[in-house]
């Protein structure tokens, strides 16, 4: 298996990715405004949230004796079909991330609108105390089997071209995969560790949650044998994952990067070329190319 993940000056920098332009709440449809308002009563103030990729509309709506977070995009989005992806695994995931309240579509606009969890970002960084939260949360999502398949692809399929097919069976499993486990999608409160955006769940064996979260804490300056000397503490799942599995997942994991890098808008190119570099770190302490 020859998986060379492409190289490429790769600048250093952690400016937030650009996602869809992000539209306020007073500047949506007056129509969607007065649906969502239907569901969670008049909202009398409205915060824009800047994180995050995958929604045109992301705001902390003050409706009367709490706070929602309420999501949306435009149906001619191209992302569009990732809010349904995530009002459908939400039933699987309660305790885990936060409840979905509300699912709908107003003025060609498809929303989603959560419970408000108060809290801040995870910090990943070497020695975080954020780590014990999360391995916490992450122990209840390994268990995850139960859930609507039609929005979680089967990671084998996702990263055909990636891997020979008898690699990637090694990838293979009924459980809900995060696939997208970075510091801005998981909240610190003080109940715990929870994780938003479910935009692209996979389906996979369980160990690959945790693959993808490795891959973060070494991009947040954690040697990789720190992060895999972390995970084989914490999680039996990943002691138990072998050795040719996890080499086929960061192989894997580091050419779609590559990918990713190469073919992405420009302004998002700058973000891909910092994801890929703990990618390819993971991949030489592994012995690959």
């Amino acid at each position: 298996m020859d998986l060379r993940p492409g190289d490429s000056g790769v600048p250093v920098t952690h400016r937030a990715s650009p996602g869809p332009p992000r539209v306020d709440w007073g500047d949506t449809p007056e129509g969607l405004r007065r649906t969502v308002e239907s569901l969670v009563g008049p909202v009398s103030a409205a915060t824009t949230v800047p994180a995050g990729l995958n929604a045109q509309l992301a705001a902390t709506l003050n409706v009367p004796g709490a706070k929602v977070f309420v999501k949306g995009l435009h149906r001619s989005h191209r992302s569009a079909f990732k809010l349904a992806n995530e009002a459908r695994i939400a039933p699987s995931v309660l305790g885990i991330s936060p409840r979905l309240l509300h699912h709908g579509a107003a003025e060609d606009w498809e929303f989603l609108v959560f419970e408000y969890v108060e809290g801040r970002h995870a910090d990943l960084s070497p020695g975080s105390p954020d780590l014990d939260a999360l391995a916490g949360v992450l122990r209840r999502l390994l268990t995850v089997a139960e859930h609507d398949t039609f929005a979680s692809e089967r990671i084998e399929k996702r990263w055909a071209r990636f891997a020979d097919e008898r690699d990637l069976g090694l990838l293979a499993g009924d459980r809900l995969v995060h696939s997208d486990l970075n510091a801005g999608n998981i909240l610190i409160s003080d109940r715990g560790a929870v994780l938003v955006d479910w935009a692209m769940p996979a389906r996979g064996a369980a160990w690959l949650t945790i693959g993808f979260l490795l891959a973060s804490l070494i991009g947040e300056g954690l040697a990789p044998a720190e992060a895999e000397g972390w995970a084989q503490h914490t999680f039996p799942e990943w002691s138990a994952a072998g050795r040719t599995a996890v080499d086929t997942f960061v192989a894997a994991l580091a050419r779609r990067r590559a990918e990713q890098a190469a073919n992405c808008p420009e302004p998002r190119r700058a973000e891909r070329r910092r994801q890929l570099l703990p990618a390819r770190q993971w991949l030489r302490f592994r012995g690959g190319p």
